[in-house]
């Protein structure tokens, strides 16, 4: 099975037996508030595990290619997270980022430790040479995990996306594979 390993962590494939894991963060509303989905029920968590287990791949080839990986503690096989990767652009080799914390795991470091480690893996194992993150402006810890990163904000979006109902301004952050340092 496909995996990246970090000192806490294993960022691995979604399985079905995660299902009750992946529940415990994407039925709260503030953890879903900026990620696009409204707050799943085990239903909608089912449906969406089964597509995104049905779907997966673990390289960057044609646009819109994706990998989504889940964060299992290695001290006691709990889902955390998540993390997802898209090719946005084949002929620019540029990737988009995202990754959702659950709620109890939040400021320990565990979204900084995956998202490094997916950053490593796609610069060394595909042929991206950009990957970019967009984030809502009120999402401001997730700026300051960009930064940590040591990703730049190249620009502000003004009423840059219109989500679950209402305008936001977002922010573009990006990295290069030459900044990169893991």
């Amino acid at each position: 099975m496909f995996k990246i390993e970090t000192d806490r962590l294993t960022l691995r494939p979604m399985q079905i037996e995660d299902v009750d894991d992946l529940l415990q963060y994407q039925s709260n509303p503030e953890i879903v508030r900026y990620i696009p989905w409204p707050p799943r029920t085990m239903e909608q968590v089912k449906v969406a595990a089964e597509k995104t287990i049905a779907t997966g791949k673990f390289d960057l080839v044609e646009e819109n290619d994706y990998i989504v990986l889940v964060w299992e503690l290695k001290s006691s096989g709990q889902v955390i997270g998540q993390s997802n990767m898209m090719l946005v652009s084949k002929d620019n080799k540029c990737a988009n980022i995202g990754w959702v914390t659950h709620q109890d795991f939040q400021r320990q470091g565990y979204a900084l430790e995956a998202t490094k480690a997916l950053l490593n893996y796609a610069f060394i194992n595909t042929d991206v040479h950009r990957i970019i993150a967009d984030i809502d402006t009120r999402v401001h810890e997730s700026a300051a995990l960009a930064e940590k990163l040591g990703m730049r904000r190249e620009a502000t979006y003004l009423d840059g996306e219109f989500f679950k109902g209402e305008w936001c301004d977002m922010w573009l952050y990006a990295i290069l594979k030459s900044e990169f340092s893991a």
